[in-house]
């Protein structure tokens, strides 16, 4: 596989859950959540016309690269009646009560299927354009036919988000929100971080959010959560909170901030043992910030390494890849398989590990993608041991296209498996150790995924090796 330029470089992503699944700083994915860009005025009749159709052609480049890009062939007809599903349900969701279905085309020629779509989008932009702009529309087609896919890396981005997705790999990561993060179904609050409104406000780990503005979040996907609670700096938002172990319901109002979250943070824990939080793998910055920090702390005589992957969404492949050149020795690391079913192996390069001391890797239903990766290596590798719940299971290699209008779209162009060809999308890692995750004895202090690593490492009774590492440097 080729190394990730910008525009077509391949990466994993988790849609709905993510790399940093948080309360205002999900990557545009399996956690962004999913917007439409600046609606344009409402119009109708032959201006609304002109609009459509400066409005088509981003659908009919979405329509063509998931024919001929897609990691498996997709039936043309599929997926013109999920445009036109996705159009259906957006003038529904606009108010218009009963929009008239097209005539579904017979056979899958892709011309003819395009035909038909194209016909069906022009008509309802001209019938309904005072409702719901032309380019909601164009965006509601496109996000039917990547749908239609049930795949975590093939999703529409807006042209807002496409512009996110681009400062995230440079690792700008700034946002508006409230300061942390949150786990699904239900809307659980798992982390909140320092000095940031949802801490000074006492919002805390096990607090469910009900409401957001007074919305409900019952039936809300996580990403829908996020997008209520996301917002411009400066603006307040009004959180329904039912505490956790508690039926006590709070209204909490914050004041969104912008918070700037490092992707990369460790410390010392009670026993000699080291801690290492990753949440993302965006850039290249953030393999020397895990060597650094695994290097510091076994310098200062740590008996063990806690290795942070949950919630971690993934990243790039390239930057995983050298990264795991710092854990495990020479050998396979994935496979990938193309839509032509072409198989390649991608082994560890220029491997030189650098841990002297035992590791645990914390991995959760957020672990995602790349984070998926590098998890299964480590332990078919046997050079650390996993404890917590599975993975997410999505995971493949995926490149972000741009569209015309400034959006762009995520394309899975690749099955990937283990080094060892395990089977990860929809399956995940399983722990060595599982260990479920207590909200309620979260709330009050206790990780009992990190209290199980660390006693794991403790049991180890391993010595600290400073003059092994220095050997090794």
């Amino acid at each position: 596989m080729k190394n990730p330029s910008l525009g077509t470089f391949l990466r994993f992503r988790l849609l709905c859950v993510l790399l940093l699944v948080t309360l205002g700083a999900a990557p545009a994915t399996a956690a962004r959540a999913q917007e439409f860009a600046p609606a344009a005025a409402p119009q109708s009749g032959p201006s609304a016309q002109t609009a459509a159709t400066a409005t088509l052609k981003p659908i009919e480049e979405a329509y063509v690269l998931l024919l001929r890009r897609y990691a498996l062939p997709l039936d043309p007809a599929n997926l013109a009646n999920a445009a036109q599903d996705g159009m259906l349900a957006a003038l529904k969701d606009a108010g218009v009560a009963s929009p008239a279905p097209g005539l579904a085309v017979p056979g899958n020629d892709p011309q003819q299927q395009w035909m038909a779509l194209r016909q069906r989008y022009l008509a309802l932009a001209a019938g309904y354009g005072d409702v719901l702009p032309a380019d909601e529309l164009a965006y509601a087609a496109i996000r039917g036919m990547t749908e239609s896919v049930d795949d975590a890396h093939t999703n529409f981005i807006s042209p807002a988000q496409f512009d996110e997705e681009q400062r995230w790999e440079r690792g700008e990561v700034h946002y508006g929100g409230i300061g942390a993060r949150m786990r699904g179904p239900i809307p659980t609050v798992v982390e909140v971080f320092d000095d940031a409104p949802a801490q000074r406000a006492g919002l805390r780990p096990g607090d469910v959010l009900v409401a957001v503005d007074g919305q409900t979040t019952v039936d809300m996907r996580l990403d829908e959560v996020i997008n209520l609670v996301r917002g411009q700096k400066g603006t307040p938002v009004v959180l329904s909170v039912q505490r956790a172990a508690s039926d006590q319901v709070d209204e909490l109002t914050l004041v969104r901030a912008s918070i700037a979250m490092p992707f990369v943070q460790s410390r010392r824990l009670p026993g000699d043992i080291g801690y290492v939080q990753l949440r993302g793998f965006p850039e290249p910055s953030v393999i020397a910030g895990v060597e650094n920090a695994i290097l510091e702390q076994q310098r200062e005589g740590v008996r063990g390494i806690v290795f942070d992957l949950r919630g971690n969404g993934g990243g790039r492949l390239d930057v995983g890849s050298r990264l795991l050149a710092r854990f495990v020795p020479e050998g396979p690391i994935y496979q990938s398989v193309d839509r032509q079913g072409n198989e390649e192996t991608s082994n560890v390069r220029d491997a030189h590990p650098i841990l002297t001391v035992p590791l645990v890797v914390l991995i959760d239903e957020g672990t995602a993608s790349m984070g998926e990766v590098f998890a299964a290596a480590i332990q078919e590798h046997h050079v650390g041991r996993l404890v917590g719940t599975t993975t997410a299971g999505a995971v493949a290699a995926s490149v972000f296209i741009p569209l015309s209008d400034g959006s762009a779209l995520q394309l899975s162009v690749e099955q990937v498996y283990t080094g060892g060809g395990a089977l990860l999308d929809r399956v995940g890692v399983h722990p060595d150790d599982e260990v479920e995750l207590d909200l309620d004895e979260l709330r009050q202090g206790r990780d009992a995924q990190l209290e199980r690593a660390v006693d794991y490492l403790r049991a180890q009774a391993v010595a600290p090796a400073p003059a092994l590492l220095a050997a090794s440097r």
